[in-house]
């Protein structure tokens, strides 16, 4: 059983016992906790003064008691039902075997006592604890109390016994109806396992779809979309305006695309949902992009970024004025990239202000400020606004037209650094993308400073990965042949969903401009003249760089192709891996 020395030491204490909190630092983290929801160790890592391993090791460490990894502990699953998921959520708590009257369960924060005394209650054991990680209890609950059962369960429940309280409806029916059934028992319970299902399994998207005789529920992860579920064709009305009710959308248009947006909380975590909609002939698809409000302090170093890159981008990171562009498609990871720029150079001395749409993530210390085209607020005024602002350092969510970028030009030439997002393939056509919106080349050449473009590749899952036939390829555009010894081979197994891939790596280009560029530049030079030249101060391609994490094991080649949309000859390497990659592009 826990130890009086268990249940009296606070968390807060501990940390400074240990170490890991200075006394003075941990009045602040008492102070922000006061004013919000959040537990004490969640609004320390907020702060950057502790990091979640750090935590639990002070934890075990200081009330010694067992820290376990529950990616292999053993869990008695006949005793889940000793504690309700939504305790085991809330708690952050996962029983994990009973011995007579003692539970044993794995804790976020042992120090609890109030989930201590609700435990005892619900369950009537005493209690006996390890320390877990946060995020791998919230995984274990997903894992072990089966979130995707529950939505089937209810469905079930809707469908077997809801008959009363749900009927089917179509696009005519009254919308009161459609309201008083959107907030239904049953619907906003399957709404909720829905959005949580998605959030544990760290989509980027939900994409609810209506077909002519059920609605599809399709999750984007790891840039892939899946689907997840079938719904009932009778809960799609329901369902539909269920999430536009939460959006604050008006449920009686139909007939135009919509946009909204909703927070939810879900273990500690502030969770941003943009909803959009878009008329089809089958109703309306909605679309959420999932965004997670808090907690984005990326390191450059964990980027995917290769050596010489990376020291050519935290090179640039210094520079005092001119424009830093960050291209690729939606969904390429240009934001994270941005903001892992931002906490690099975030100080007390500089002054960084940016404007997105929306604000993605907050960063301690940084002024972050979202567009709001209804109101006129837009890139362009906003940006106006910004540079009366007395700003050092200038983010713009991204360039869309030739306003924003004369004005962002304007910044970056009367000192300034400014980073902003274009949409193009790759790097150089950035300086191409510029110059067709308007902007003159010779301002073009003057202000941008260096371009990274792009790309997102899954990880090949490393319990399932096997090895490939090693393979021969001539590289285009240099005519180097680049052997890679056994590739990496996407398989499949249960913890990646069978995809054969888990998690993301970005790859990357990046010109440096030199002034060799800028004369070339002015001179309306072509797109490969440009490259050629690059090349000459170490330029590589995102094809290059892809095939370098092949070699080292991160992803397969097919993937590379996959994403950076380059086929080869079909002589170059064996039929079968052709073929793959074809099957996969088209």
């Amino acid at each position: 059983m826990l130890n009086e020395h268990l249940v009296k030491n606070k968390l807060g204490t501990l940390l400074v016992e240990a170490g890991i909190i200075p006394q003075e630092k941990l009045r602040d983290v008492l102070e922000r906790q006061r004013g919000s929801d959040k537990r004490l160790g969640q609004v320390a890592i907020e702060m950057g003064l502790a990091t979640e391993e750090q935590i639990v090791e002070a934890l075990a460490k200081q009330l010694k008691i067992p820290y376990i990894s529950l990616e292999t502990a053993v869990v008695d699953t006949t005793i889940l039902n000793i504690m309700p998921e939504c305790m085991a959520r809330d708690l952050r708590v996962l029983p994990l075997y009973k011995v007579d009257k003692v539970l044993m369960v794995a804790m976020a924060d042992p120090t609890d006592s109030e989930a201590l005394k609700e435990i005892r209650f619900a369950t009537g054991c005493e209690v006996d604890a390890v320390v877990a990680r946060p995020r791998d209890i919230c995984a274990a609950i997903e894992q072990y109390y089966g979130a995707k059962d529950s939505v089937l369960d209810a469905i079930e429940s809707i469908t077997t016994n809801g008959i009363d309280t749900i009927e089917e409806v179509d696009e005519a029916q009254d919308l009161y109806d459609q309201q008083r059934m959107s907030q239904e028992a049953p619907i906003v319970k399957l709404v909720n396992l829905m959005i949580e299902r998605a959030i544990a399994k760290g989509a980027s998207d939900i994409h609810v779809e209506p077909q002519e005789t059920a609605l599809h529920i399709r999750y984007r992860v790891d840039g892939v979309l899946h689907e997840e579920i079938v719904i009932p064709r009778m809960m799609k009305a329901a369902v539909i305006s269920r999430l536009k009710i939460l959006a604050k959308i008006n449920i009686a248009e139909r007939r135009v695309p919509q946009d909204g947006r909703f927070t939810v909380l879900l273990n500690d975590r502030k969770i941003d949902l943009r909803v959009s909609t878009f008329p089809t002939v089958h109703g309306e698809k909605v679309v959420l992009r999932i965004l997670e409000r808090t907690g984005m302090k990326i390191a450059l170093d964990s980027l995917g970024m290769s050596e010489a890159v990376l020291d050519r981008f935290t090179q640039a990171l210094g520079l005092s004025h001119g424009i830093m562009l960050v291209t690729g498609p939606t969904g390429s990871g240009k934001t994270t990239t941005l903001y892992a720029a931002l906490n690099h150079i975030n100080d007390n001395e500089k002054n960084i202000v940016t404007l997105e749409d929306p604000v993605e993530s907050q960063i301690e210390g940084i002024n972050q400020g979202h567009t709001n085209p209804v109101a006129g607020f837009t890139f362009a005024s906003g940006l106006r606004s910004i540079l009366r602002q007395d700003p050092d350092i200038v983010m713009v969510g991204e360039t869309r037209d030739v306003e924003t970028a004369e004005i962002a030009i304007q910044a970056a030439l009367t000192g300034h650094l400014v980073f902003t997002t274009v949409h193009t393939n790759d790097a150089v056509s950035s300086i191409t993308r510029l110059i067709d919106m308007g902007i003159e080349p010779f301002l073009v050449a003057s202000s941008v400073v260096a371009i990274v473009a792009q790309r997102l590749v899954r990880r090949v899952c490393p319990a399932c990965t096997a090895s490939g036939d090693s393979v021969e390829l001539h590289v285009p555009w240099t005519g180097e042949v680049k052997r890679i010894e056994k590739p990496p081979r996407a398989v499949g197994c249960d913890e990646c969903a069978s995809t054969g891939y888990k998690g993301r790596v970005g790859l990357y280009e990046m010109i440096v401009v030199s002034d060799e560029l800028r004369r070339m530049i002015v001179k309306d030079a072509n797109a490969q003249d440009l490259v050629d030249e690059a090349r000459k101060s170490g330029f590589r391609t995102m094809f290059e760089d892809g095939l370098d994490k092949v070699a080292a094991g991160a992803t397969s080649l097919e993937e590379v192709m996959r994403v950076t949309r380059t086929v080869l000859d079909e002589d170059i390497y064996s039929a079968a891996l052709y073929s793959s990659v074809k099957n996969q592009i088209q």
